[in-house]
């Protein structure tokens, strides 16, 4: 998404470009379903994650191209979810929107790294190949039992704040804020009952910051 609100697919990053350069495309060995497996992410809050489930080299692809949803331009535009595309330009497809296909779709549950920690276990990056899809390769070794990970970049995880970050704190904090009111609207004493008005200022505050991001608290 051109505007900084989505990055460039992980296809135009160097280090793919590297390994086709040295490789060529056709020179990048092969895999099977059966060589990766979805399972709980490392990654703390991450969900799923995609492992190997045997030794890859170097220069490796991971069985299948990235699926899902193929979209224009202007439908991309108007997607209120990106989380799950991948940029592809090739032809009258913009992108790809993996959201609703999980099945069949390992590539759909490789993580990106956030963090410097987390950056320096990436170990694919994606690529475009002659055939116009996207697909992730190996970027070193990657161990049996060791989860992929990639880079999107930056820009990325700024959109993800911006668009799902601050919105999860602030439910989460309404929520917090909703106990705590129940468990101080049982008394009526001077003490508890400065409280809970303090609570009430609060979360009327977090509702009010969360309707202002065109999201409705929910009851």
């Amino acid at each position: 998404w051109r505007g900084g609100a989505m990055v460039k697919s992980p296809a135009a990053k160097k280090p793919g470009r590297q390994i086709v350069a040295k490789k060529g495309a056709q020179a990048l060995g092969k895999s099977v379903m059966r060589d990766v497996a979805v399972r709980g992410s490392t990654l703390k809050g991450a969900g799923m994650g995609l492992f190997a489930v045997r030794d890859f080299p170097k220069a490796t692809l991971l069985p299948v191209p990235y699926k899902g949803r193929r979209l224009t331009y202007e439908e991309f535009t108007r997607l209120r979810d990106f989380r799950w595309c991948f940029q592809v330009e090739e032809g009258n497809c913009w992108a790809v929107d993996g959201k609703a296909l999980k099945r069949a779709n390992p590539l759909r549950f490789v993580n990106g790294a956030r963090t410097p920690a987390q950056r320096r276990r990436v170990n694919v990056v994606g690529l475009k190949l002659e055939d116009g899809q996207a697909w992730f390769a190996t970027t070193r070794p990657v161990p049996a039992g060791t989860e992929f990970m990639i880079d999107y970049g930056p820009g990325y995880w700024q959109a993800y704040d911006a668009c799902w970050g601050r919105p999860e704190r602030l439910q989460a904090k309404i929520r917090k804020l909703r106990t705590e009111l129940r468990r101080a609207s049982s008394s009526s004493t001077g003490p508890l009952k400065r409280q809970r008005q303090r609570i009430e200022e609060a979360l009327e505050e977090a509702e009010d910051e969360l309707e202002a991001l065109g999201i409705e608290p929910a009851a």
